[in-house]
């Protein structure tokens, strides 16, 4: 199974690190209660609650050069959670350019007002160990569909 406590580890906290350059206030993983009054962890919340971000390090396209259905499905799911969170800044930070511009293309005329996507692009060290993950990952998904 592919080990993603990696991105927990680093690269999650990279792309805090460069939220808190950016706007000068410190950045962490938090559960918030929803106005729905459910909760929901959000992996980049500003001390002050004002900026709420969650993080998707998703590669672009498949082997086959399709879209990603489900890497985008699941970046829809954690759009809807930050329409139901209260932030004057809400979020989608993508860590791929490519998979930046499918969901820019996507979702052209279709995000939700006060929601935005950002690209925080990764050293190319930390995009390589990425890249080794996702890679094992879409091995097991590959050998899991031919059973």
């Amino acid at each position: 199974m592919a080990d993603t406590t990696y991105l927990k580890k680093v690269v999650e906290p990279y792309v805090r690190e460069q939220l808190e350059k950016e706007f000068g206030i410190r950045f962490k993983s938090m559960i918030l209660i929803l106005t729905t009054g459910g909760t929901h962890e959000f992996d980049a919340v500003s001390n002050d609650l004002k900026i709420v971000g969650a993080i998707k390090t998703a590669g672009g396209r498949t082997v086959s050069q399709k879209n990603p259905s489900g890497k985008i499905k699941d970046a829809e799911a954690e759009l809807y959670y930050l329409t139901i969170v209260q932030a004057r800044i809400r979020m989608l930070i993508l860590t791929s350019p490519e998979f930046y511009g499918i969901l820019q293309n996507r979702l052209k005329g279709r995000l939700a007002p006060g929601l935005t996507l950002k690209l925080i692009q990764l050293p190319i060290e930390i995009q390589q160990e990425v890249a080794k993950i996702q890679q094992t990952a879409s091995t097991e998904v590959s050998k899991a569909l031919k059973r």
